[in-house]
């Protein structure tokens, strides 16, 4: 399961994405979806980028901006900047150190002036910015550098988000592991109350759900669903009660109908399952080693 925790850089740009895209008249449910078509996310990827939880590139924080016409300084709150880098434009950049390269954002300022030796310089090479510490050589067309950030990139993962719910742990965690296998991102909720609650701030690509959870069947929680910021998601219900009468055949068909889901008979033939669910999804499972 995905859980990534929110840097302070990622939740800024989230928030002022979110006010750029309300600015724009696009509402709060639909900013997610939007933002999945700019960019080719998953729906689960495009929500934990706009709450924060997942990491921007200079480039996506770019290419939303000029969709909607809109400078990018903007998103990184220009304004908010030490006063010794405004004026400084933020690149993509590869930082060398020796023999070590590291991908960083850099601030690149004006064009050196003759006998300035500042600590690091920057210049492109191939259409690429580049980093070097000052060491006396003269670069062509070299520029000041004002910030640099490195930091760890962390790979935007392209696996869809499933959520498994299934009061039977075993089941569970055998169809989560099944799906994380090949190819997927799966999070496995043992209640119908633990996956409401996961719903209120997580995004899921798909549903896979057991229809009865003691009294209760999983009705309401695919109500939830399609009434959630995602509400295409595909859905698949499992049972194994239909010959012993436990589930009601009628109240199954009717969630079919209204709710537009699949129903699967338990055991599930995850093989079988995993391919519908990446067919709904247009996704490419790639197995583990």
């Amino acid at each position: 399961m995905v859980n990534e925790t929110p840097s302070s850089d990622a939740l800024a740009v989230a928030e002022r994405v979110r006010e750029l895209m309300s600015r724009h008249g696009i509402g709060k449910r639909r900013q997610t979806t939007e933002l999945c078509r700019i960019l080719d996310l998953s729906f689960s990827q495009g929500h934990r980028k706009l709450r924060g939880n997942s990491p921007w590139t200079l480039a996506q924080i770019k290419k939303v901006a000029e969709v909607f016409d809109e400078p990018a300084a903007q998103l990184f709150g220009a304004p908010s900047l030490d006063p010794g880098i405004v004026g400084a434009v933020a690149q993509e950049a590869v930082f060398a150190i020796g023999a070590i390269e590291l991908p960083c954002t850099v601030w690149v300022g004006a064009a050196l002036e003759p006998g300035s030796r500042p600590e690091f310089v920057a210049f492109t090479k191939q259409d690429q910015w580049r980093v070097v510490r000052h060491d006396g050589a003269l670069y062509q067309n070299a520029h000041e550098v004002h910030k640099i950030e490195i930091y760890p990139r962390r790979a935007e993962t392209d696996q869809p988000l499933i959520a498994v719910v299934d009061d039977d742990h075993a089941s569970a965690d055998n169809l989560r592991d099944y799906l994380e296998h090949n190819g997927f991102a799966a999070a496995a909720f043992y209640s119908l109350a633990a996956f409401a609650d996961a719903l209120q701030t997580q995004g899921f690509d798909g549903v896979v759900i057991d229809w009865l959870f003691g009294p209760q069947t999983a009705a309401e929680a695919i109500r939830a669903v399609r009434h959630s910021e995602n509400p295409d998601a595909p859905i698949f219900v499992l049972t194994g009660e239909l010959l012993t009468g436990k589930a009601s055949e009628s109240e199954i068909s009717e969630v079919i109908r209204h709710y537009d889901v699949a129903c699967y008979e338990k055991p599930a033939r995850m093989a079988i399952l995993v391919a519908d669910l990446s067919k709904r999804l247009n996704h490419t499972p790639a197995a583990r080693p």
